[in-house]
């Protein structure tokens, strides 16, 4: 069976039975290229900037994580380093100078020059790790079947923000613009805002999630074992008019605050043009 598939600079790379094997993103192109065998896990290198663009890719095997990367002809082993505890990540996100792999009973922070380990934290072994890229150079980390914890790269420390904490058991995390989707349940997907933590939303979709990925333009694409569904969020304009007009102005600043944090370069902008459309909200409703 078909374990993994992801997409970057061009490329698939696909993982069945063990076997990880590369090929250009037009499949029907060309035959695939075997790049190793007995890889458990993989993860493609984000956060270098949009001016590179040679694809990069991190498999764990058993013992050890293998660095790729494409030298304009074809892929190469770029670096190789054992991992602790002995056994396979099953968990990985590579991203800028970090790796993120996560074991059994814990997280492990390696940097991608050295290879030396650092741990995060430690796991009760009762649930699958799983990691998320957030934007602000953040990690989502499940540490607890329901429970997961912010992580800041640049500090190396855990982030202040609260702790994600979903209704039920996370079978399958994943992270697109400023949310983080969790599918809890048969069709269940619950969703949190990365910067105020609360549950804004949650959906019901066809049959049982067996897998979440990122996609462009703020999306998010859910597979179930017999279709595939596409996110899209509703532009952030579009949900500050609508609370408006209802005249819910409490709502639609949580919202601003949930999309454009402190240091935001655009939160100044949008708030004077929130405090422009809510007066004539309040005015239209004759609260002045």
């Amino acid at each position: 069976p078909v374990e993994q598939v992801c997409a970057s600079g061009g490329f698939v790379f696909a993982l069945v039975d063990g076997v990880l094997s590369v090929l250009p993103a037009d499949v029907q192109s060309a035959a695939p290229v075997e790049l190793s065998r007995e890889a458990k896990h993989l993860c493609l290198h984000t956060g270098r900037g949009e001016e590179t663009s040679s694809p990069e890719v991190c498999v764990a095997f058993r013992k050890k994580l293998v660095l790729y990367s494409y030298n304009g002809a074809s892929f190469e082993q770029r670096q190789e380093f054992p991992t602790q505890p002995s056994e396979a990540a099953c968990a990985l996100a590579w991203h800028q100078s970090w790796i993120c792999a996560g074991f059994r009973r814990e997280y492990n922070l390696y940097s991608d020059r050295t290879g030396l380990p650092r741990e995060i934290c430690h796991l009760d072994g009762k649930h699958a790790p799983q990691v998320a890229v957030l934007p602000g150079n953040e990690l989502l980390l499940l540490i607890q079947e329901s429970v997961g914890l912010f992580y800041n790269l640049s500090t190396q420390q855990p982030s202040p923000k609260n702790p994600v904490t979903w209704p039920r058991k996370v079978g399958h995390l994943g992270a697109a613009g400023n949310y983080v989707f969790g599918s809890t349940g048969i069709g269940q997907m619950d969703i949190f805002g990365i910067r105020d933590q609360k549950n804004c939303q949650t959906l019901t979709l066809e049959g049982t999630t067996v897998a979440i990925c990122q996609a462009s333009g703020g999306r998010i694409l859910v597979a179930g074992e017999a279709s595939i569904t596409c996110l899209d969020p509703v532009p952030f304009e579009r949900q500050v008019q609508k609370l408006l007009i209802q005249v819910r102005i409490a709502d639609a600043l949580d919202l601003l605050n949930a999309t454009y944090g402190p240091e935001d370069p655009q939160r100044q902008v949008q708030l004077g043009r929130f405090h422009a459309l809510a007066g004539w909200a309040l005015f239209r409703d004759l609260q002045f």
